[in-house]
C-alpha cells in the first residue's frame, strides 16, 4: 500500500489548441515598472499605515509624527518615499508640510488591500 504524498499530482498539459491564443498586454512595460515600484512602496506595515491615516484626510508630517509616536527625520523619509511612488502628494503652508492621498485611486488601493484581508 502506498503513503499519500504531500506533493500535489502535476496539472496535465493542454495541448496545442485547446484554448484560444491570448496575445500579450497592451500596456507598456513601463506601467509594470511603475506599478512594481507601486507596491513595493506599499509593502511595508508603517507606510500603509501611514496611507491609512491619509485616507481619512489631510495631515501634518508632525501629526502624523505624533500619531505614530514617531521622530519628524523617520516620518519625512517615509514621506519622501510615498511621494516618490505617486501615493501622496504635498502642500506648503508656511513652516507646515501638509500631506493628503494623490488620489482617490490611492485611496482605494488603500481600502480595498484592508477590506479584503478583513474579509
Amino acid at each position: 500500500m502506498s503513503k499519500p504524498s504531500d506533493t500535489p499530482e502535476p496539472a496535465p498539459a493542454c495541448r496545442p489548441g485547446e484554448h484560444p491564443a491570448r496575445g500579450l498586454t497592451p500596456l507598456p512595460d513601463q506601467a509594470f515598472d511603475l506599478a512594481v515600484r507601486l507596491f513595493k512602496a506599499l509593502g511595508d506595515e508603517q507606510r500603509l499605515r501611514t496611507l491609512e491615516l491619509l485616507s481619512r484626510g489631510e495631515a501634518c508630517v508632525s501629526e502624523i509624527a505624533a500619531t505614530f509616536d514617531e521622530p519628524l527625520s523617520t516620518v519625512s523619509h517615509r514621506m519622501k518615499l510615498l511621494e516618490g511612488a505617486g501615493l501622496v502628494q504635498r502642500r506648503r503652508d508656511g513652516r507646515h508640510v501638509h500631506y493628503s492621498l494623490a488620489d482617490e485611486h490611492v485611496v482605494h488601493l488603500v481600502r480595498d488591500a484592508l477590506d479584503h484581508v478583513m474579509e
